[in-house]
């Protein structure tokens, strides 16, 4: 396998990622479009291949040759495969240090790395609650089911409402990978039909702020703009 990995070399940046379209329900990927959004926040050019999850082409064996747990995104950049989403972060600010999306002052890099492995617990919940509604025909829905997981879901966004207290963005004065990870989950169960406004006023207003920034409207899902969810509407969970 390392020599397999030594022999794959890519001319510039490459991400490999889901067809938005192959992905029932919420028509997106968390894990990739945070990457993206890492990518044009730090102005890199860099090359999207989009893979069929109905097709399998995650797994072929030039992708297992990547990342042989069969996962995606994976980011190639010159001799390096790397797939899992904060260890790309950490290299796009290694190898590419302009435009930092690690705070320089040491209090809000600590808070920065902080949040972005405590957003974590966000994208379990997360997961986990789009995950049944990807594999579940709607039909054949358990409400309880999803209540359950809607109401961990919920629960957990209630730290990141504490957070945004008194401030725009997670780790202080400016945006963060940590911004990034929270948004993509956040702005997800938004799009599947989950009000912010009256409970979490501040995360409204965060991923409307983030809505506004060039990267999100560059990158934003194109089947979001035509097809809109209520499963976790208060009528629908």
């Amino acid at each position: 396998m390392t020599l397999e990995l030594m022999m794959i070399r890519e001319e510039g940046i490459v991400l490999y990622m889901p067809e938005y379209a192959s992905v029932r329900v919420i028509e997106c990927s968390p894990p990739s479009w945070m990457v993206l959004l890492a990518l044009e926040e730090k102005s890199l050019p860099y090359k999207c291949q989009e893979l069929s999850f109905a097709r399998g082409e995650h797994r072929s064996p030039e992708m297992l040759a990547r990342n042989p747990r069969g996962t995606i995104p994976v980011l190639s950049d010159r001799e390096f495969q790397l797939f899992e989403t904060y260890a790309i972060f950490s290299y796009l600010e290694y190898a590419y240090p302009s435009k930092p999306l690690a705070p320089q002052e040491t209090n809000e890099h600590v808070y920065a790395i902080l949040r972005l492995h405590e957003s974590s617990h966000l994208k379990s919940h997360g997961m986990a609650l789009f995950a049944y509604l990807m594999k579940t025909p709607e039909e054949a829905l358990d409400k309880d089911i999803l209540r359950e997981r809607k109401d961990q879901f919920v629960n957990e966004l209630r730290f990141w409402e504490d957070y945004l207290e008194g401030r725009d963005w997670l780790a202080g004065t400016s945006i963060s990978y940590a911004d990034l990870s929270v948004f993509t989950y956040i702005a997800t169960a938004v799009h599947l039909g989950l009000s912010l406004q009256t409970t979490f006023p501040r995360l409204a207003a965060f991923v409307e702020r983030m809505k506004q920034r060039p990267a999100v409207q560059k990158t934003w899902p194109a089947l979001w703009n035509t097809n809109h969810y209520s499963f976790l509407s208060d009528e629908g969970a």
